[in-house]
């Protein structure tokens, strides 16, 4: 993953600004599908959070228990610094004395077998060049009777009226839509059945998966912004001056004809959780 992990090294403080807040209301979910799974009133418990971006499970299940270890890796180490800042603003020193951050990719874990309690993970298993090889790590660092529960993308040709007119401005102005070379990544799932298939093929069992929704309502009024740092930060910054002020000044002007709906994104997901025996 050394391309992607590049990659997010370089986007991991506007991902912590613009994307992390998109995805977090839904990510969280997971913890509360995991917390029927734990014993109950157990101390010393130890969870990991693979793929832990900038954070946003981890430092939320280190909030929700407050008598969990949990230890946090990603394969950017631009992401792991940006957890840490986040840990650090936002934490209390006790907090701070449960977490646990490090980089490792998901398919190659640092860690020993059984090591942990459970296992928990978002919007991270459609990245993985081997999605397979990742469920068998999991697997692997999970002790016995531990529980495995992500959250992830499923195929989707909804349409996002936003991103439609951006585009259509991008096509009036006649700029060139350069597609980025394909990265090696396993995709969405195509539906919650095969997620569930793929973990009994790597040893899971108990294993529940279903197809939920994220809604996340963005501001109309920084839409633009969102596209320019974030969305769309390569096509922005590929354009001189000149011709990024006419797509900023025309998509503004594009955007502000939608009814505030419009801006209400919603896309499938599909969340897991699974047992290893």
């Amino acid at each position: 993953m050394s391309a992607m992990s590049d990659r997010y090294d370089r986007a991991a403080e506007r991902y912590g600004m613009w994307w992390a807040p998109v995805l977090q209301a839904t990510a969280v979910r997971v913890l509360d599908r995991l917390a029927p799974e734990l014993p109950r009133g157990a101390d010393g418990l130890r969870i990991l959070d693979i793929g832990t971006g900038t954070g946003t499970l981890a430092l939320e299940a280190v909030r929700k228990w407050p008598h969990v270890a949990v230890t946090a890796a990603d394969a950017s180490r631009g992401m792991i610094a940006a957890a840490q800042g986040r840990a650090n603003r936002t934490l209390t020193r006790p907090e701070l004395d449960r977490l646990a951050l490090a980089v490792g990719e998901a398919d190659r874990l640092p860690y020993d077998d059984a090591t942990f309690d459970a296992a928990i993970s978002s919007f991270v298993f459609q990245l993985v060049p081997d999605r397979m090889a990742a469920f068998e790590e999991a697997h692997r660092v999970v002790r016995p009777g531990g529980t495995f529960a992500f959250v992830t993308w499923m195929v989707s040709s909804r349409s996002f009226p936003p991103d439609e007119a951006f585009f259509d401005v991008v096509d009036e102005l006649e700029i060139p839509d350069e597609e980025s070379a394909p990265e090696d990544r396993s995709g969405d799932f195509v539906s919650a059945r095969s997620a569930a298939d793929q973990l009994r093929r790597v040893g899971f069992r108990s294993v529940r998966s279903r197809e939920e929704t994220l809604e996340y309502q963005f501001d109309p009024a920084r839409y633009v912004d969102f596209l320019e740092q974030y969305g769309e930060y390569d096509l922005f910054r590929s354009l001189d001056r000149r011709l990024r002020g006419r797509l900023r000044e025309r998509s503004s002007e594009r955007l502000a004809t939608l009814p505030r709906s419009a801006f209400t994104w919603q896309a499938p997901v599909v969340m897991v959780v699974a047992r290893r025996p």
